[in-house]
């Protein structure tokens, strides 16, 4: 897919979730429990392969430093793809599966509010940490892009409308920074 290309289906993806008054609500109830959570003390914990483990870096980042008001307190988050000892001693001793689930159990109590990134919707490692945190009363949200796939079991979705990795990412970026201009009114 070419550079135009997938720059004119993120654009038109934006214009669709721009267009969905129930997207809108979801990324102010989204921004809503990061700040509950953190207010009682608890972790929103932000996971993801590859690229959305970069925008889960990002999106970490954005919460704990600042988005637009320098002034403003910080957020409780952590991204979980960003400690390599962790991540590569769990994966090789035992499976990558279910590295952020690990990471969940360590958290415990302090555990708010699991992000989940995933843009095929597929991964693992990110589904188990979903369902476990599920189980262990932490909220959950998926962001993900448009697939066939059924997640009733999480407290908040976002599907991008796009099949395109590229376009998801884009999308996902502008979904977490929207979710920061909430934060931050």
């Amino acid at each position: 897919m070419s550079l135009k290309s997938t720059a004119l289906n993120s654009i038109d993806a934006l214009k669709t979730i721009s267009n969905e008054s129930q997207t809108q609500k979801k990324i102010t109830h989204i921004a809503e429990e990061i700040r509950k959570k953190s207010h009682q003390g608890k972790f929103s914990l932000i996971f993801g392969n590859g690229g959305s483990a970069a925008d889960a870096q990002h999106f970490a980042a954005e919460l704990v430093c600042t988005y637009k008001d320098r002034q403003r307190k910080p957020y409780k988050a952590i991204a979980l793809t960003t400690d390599t000892s962790i991540v590569t001693a769990w994966a090789n001793d035992f499976q990558y599966e279910s590295i952020f689930r690990r990471q969940l159990e360590a958290f415990g109590d302090s555990a708010g509010f699991a992000i989940g990134l995933s843009t095929s919707g597929k991964s693992k490692n990110v589904i188990n940490a979903l369902k476990y945190s599920k189980e262990n009363n932490i909220s959950t949200c998926m962001i993900t892009g448009n697939n066939e796939l059924e997640f009733q079991d999480y407290d908040f979705l976002i599907k991008v409308p796009s099949k395109d990795t590229g376009t998801i990412q884009t999308v996902t970026q502008v979904i977490y920074h929207s979710i920061c201009d909430v934060l931050e009114v």
